[in-house]
């Protein structure tokens, strides 16, 4: 006879690892834009310049055009300043 009692570990469903992801992405991108913005401006740095940057930064390395990703930043940026 078997105890299953002790075997019972938390099971990991792919969607709580793509959720993990997710927050992890939104934390580097915040940081990202945050830094950007602050080297643009200084404290008070425009965070809308600074996702666009990231955004066209992004664009190098992903298979989109510079302007798509410097809009996509920009739209990041202004999402997340209005969730805030």
């Amino acid at each position: 006879m078997t105890d299953h009692a002790g075997d019972e570990k938390s099971k990991t469903t792919f969607e709580d690892m793509a959720r993990a992801v997710g927050e992890d992405v939104v934390e580097v991108l915040d940081s990202a834009v945050d830094k950007t913005s602050t080297l643009l401006g200084g404290e008070d740095g425009n965070r809308l310049v600074g996702g666009a940057v990231v955004g066209a930064l992004a664009a190098i390395v992903l298979p989109f055009s510079l302007v798509t990703g410097a809009l996509l930043g920009a739209g990041y940026a202004a999402y997340r300043k209005l969730n805030k």
